[in-house]
């Protein structure tokens, strides 16, 4: 059995008076006692942090650092020096966006073309031309399908084999005094066609061949209508093409009735009629 020792606590050394006193003391007052010694450490941290940013091997002044890259953006000659030049340059892409604002303006052929409910919007509309071509079973469908046109244009021995064939169709369009020669020679046919008021002008020109294209009520509008005149007129084609058999058939009959009344004119002596006639008539 043992017994307590007289005095122990004092025994338990500097560490448990320290921790006891500590925690007779408030917390916020360790905190204002230990303030001036933390602000302290946090700022030698921080010059440390900073001294290795900054230092010629660190992210900023290092070779292809922070700083390199700032002074590449903005300094003399950097990206954003260019990018104004190229930005006020009447050379540029200024005049590339003003030349297509000029196309593509209401009072244009391609604008017109553009607008809201123009000319594509009809095209591409789900009644419009364009939809049934690229339907299933369409003629794309068709054209794209295998043993379809494409493939028999790509096979050996086919049409675009001929065309780039030595000596084919494109050799002598390109060679020296061929086709492309003479459209392509100064005063030929490529001169002729873009010349001012020449044809390309005049298609492109206000009140041109685009515009009535594309003008309300115009040639594109007119072929819509046409194709559903055409559908109206369909069945009317089809009892046409079942009365044709039956008209034959009458035509047919008809001169059968009439062969024999020509043959019985034809045995009356007419001629020696009227030949003995003209005497009494005297």
């Amino acid at each position: 059995m043992s017994l307590p020792v007289p005095g122990a606590a004092r025994l338990a050394g500097p560490a448990a008076s320290l921790a006891a006193l500590t925690a007779l003391v408030p917390a916020r007052v360790v905190e204002t006692v230990t303030l001036p010694v933390r602000v302290g450490a946090a700022a030698a941290q921080v010059t440390l942090a900073l001294a290795a940013l900054v230092a010629p091997d660190g992210p900023v002044r290092r070779r292809g650092g922070y700083a390199e890259m700032v002074t590449r953006a903005i300094g003399d000659g950097g990206y954003a020096e260019r990018l104004t030049a190229l930005a006020t340059d009447e050379q540029g892409p200024v005049r590339l966006v003003t030349t297509l604002n000029a196309l593509t303006s209401p009072d244009r052929p391609l604008g017109r073309l553009l607008e809201q409910d123009g000319a594509l919007d009809r095209l591409l509309a789900e009644d419009g031309p364009l939809l049934p071509v690229l339907q299933a079973g369409g003629p794309l469908e068709r054209l794209l399908a295998p043993g379809g046109a494409l493939d028999r244009i790509l096979s050996p021995g086919g049409p675009l084999d001929q065309v780039v064939a030595p000596d084919g169709v494109l050799d002598r369009l390109l060679a020296a005094g061929g086709a492309v020669d003479r459209v392509t020679t100064p005063g030929g046919v490529l001169d002729r066609l873009l010349e001012p008021g020449g044809l390309l002008d005049r298609v492109l020109s206000e009140d041109g061949f685009v515009d009535k294209l594309v003008a309300e009520g115009g040639t594109l509008d007119q072929l819509v209508a046409l194709g559903d005149t055409l559908e109206e007129i369909q069945p009317r084609l089809v009892e046409l093409a079942t009365l044709v058999p039956t008209l034959g058939e009458s035509a047919d009959a008809l001169q059968r009735a009439v062969g024999p009344l020509g043959d019985l004119a034809g045995r009356f002596p007419l001629r020696g009629r009227r030949a003995g006639a003209l005497p009494a008539g005297g």
